[in-house]
């Protein structure tokens, strides 16, 4: 995918916005100035061109178009009480109200204006207060920081707030017990780390499903491993080797021709590609995790191959597999260093995994800063290696997708 050049520079994605069943319901989108990494400036009207703002609409026109979900994006209060507003689809996105804007009757009007266009306001960090009261009926989800603001405390307002017809959506949303409360009272829309933090069960060793799946992964890793030998492991799982002829004939993966067998892939795609999709295959067919968990994962290994592609090209497979089996821990319930025991990746793979040493584990760590928002780890990249990460961070949430929706 090109996006436009801008996007280069300014336009960054958060974490998914994921629905009751974990799958995912949308993505919030960053605007981040390249020179300054670590602080919003959010389509500010008095500095964006019209070229700047086209640009960065036609990207997230294209996002959406790809991802088919819907994006949540912060807009200025000049923006939304001009004329002009945004030429988006309004079906492709949430606009995001600020929890510091003010809120004047003119912005209320402007908001309730573009309501009757067909636009959708999401109130971001609401707080409870009396001054929104006017706001409200314009606003399809109101946003909860559940990590610093308690849900069980303002039951009787959440309550209410879901008999206006409100969607409500838990930000900051750590772990399963707050997953399970906010469930409970009625949230319908999450957004957290809590589904890439694995429930570990204290003392829990592998199960004999799982070590079935790790034998073919550490067969895998193996670098002397002949076609003959994967076409037989593959074989001896008809779930694995019917979804891995699937996703080979997708276009996502490229192929020139249909194929027919593991040994008419090797042939087109080579021993290492074929690797990895069977990796990839033996771990969703052996682990029963929502789908939207193995997105992230395979976005993260997708955007560690990309990173690495252009400083250490020598390490990009290996940089594939370290992102994908970076939350393997998640996947399987296992704590990380007890489960990577049991398959045989190199000494590279599992320091930068376990500790974030080397160059893998340098490549690892900038890619979870861009998924994590953890801006101040990347203020010692130059201008030019943020705009790479930026770029291969949005290509591989898509790619991801692509690849997902097609073992489906």
């Amino acid at each position: 995918m090109d996006f436009p050049e801008v996007l280069n520079d300014l336009m960054m994605a958060q974490q998914p916005i994921l629905s009751l069943d974990n799958e995912i319901f949308g993505y919030e989108l960053l605007f981040r100035e390249k020179d300054s990494p670590s602080h919003a400036n959010v389509f500010d009207g008095n500095q964006a061109t019209n070229r700047v703002l086209a640009n960065l609409c036609i990207g997230i026109t294209m996002l959406e178009s790809q991802l088919q979900k819907p994006f949540f994006i912060n807009m200025t209060t000049g923006l939304l009480l001009s004329d002009a507003f945004i030429p988006i689809d309004p079906k492709s996105i949430y606009i995001e109200i600020l929890e510091d804007q003010q809120l004047t009757p003119e912005f209320i009007e402007a908001v309730k204006n573009w309501h009757h266009a067909g636009y959708l306001f999401a109130l971001d960090d609401y707080q409870f207060s009396e001054e929104y009261k006017a706001l409200l009926p314009w606003i399809s989800i109101v946003k909860i920081d559940v990590l610093h603001t308690h849900p069980v405390r303002f039951a009787k307002q959440i309550a209410e707030l879901k008999a206006m017809g409100i969607t409500l959506l838990a930000e900051k949303v750590e772990d399963q017990v707050m997953f399970d409360v906010c469930k409970e009272m009625g949230f319908e829309l999450f957004q957290g780390y809590y589904l890439q933090r694995p429930q570990l069960v204290k003392g829990k060793v592998v199960d004999t499903a799982t070590h079935g799946a790790m034998s073919l992964v550490n067969a895998l890793q193996d670098v002397d491993v002949s076609i003959e030998q994967i076409s037989t492991l593959v074989s001896q799982n008809p779930t694995l080797s019917f979804q891995l002829l699937r996703i080979l004939n997708n276009p996502v993966c490229g192929l020139s021709k249909k194929v027919d067998s593991i040994k008419d892939a090797v042939v087109l795609i080579g021993l290492r590609e074929l690797k990895k999709w069977a990796l990839l295959i033996t771990l969703t067919s052996s682990s029963d995790q929502p789908k939207s968990l193995f997105k992230i994962l395979l976005a993260r290994g997708s955007c560690c191959q990309k990173i690495c592609a252009d400083k250490y090209p020598e390490l990009s497979d290996a940089a594939f597999t370290t992102g994908l089996l970076s939350g393997i821990d998640t996947l399987f319930g296992v704590e990380k260093r007890v489960i990577l025991k049991q398959i045989a990746l190199s000494n590279d793979i599992s320091s930068a995994i376990l500790s974030g040493s080397g160059s893998l584990g340098e490549i690892l760590k900038q890619t979870l800063s861009c998924e994590e928002q953890k801006w101040s780890r990347l203020n010692s990249l130059s201008d030019k290696e943020r705009q790479k990460l930026n770029l291969a961070f949005l290509e591989s949430i898509v790619w991801a997708s692509n690849v997902i929706n097609s073992l489906k």
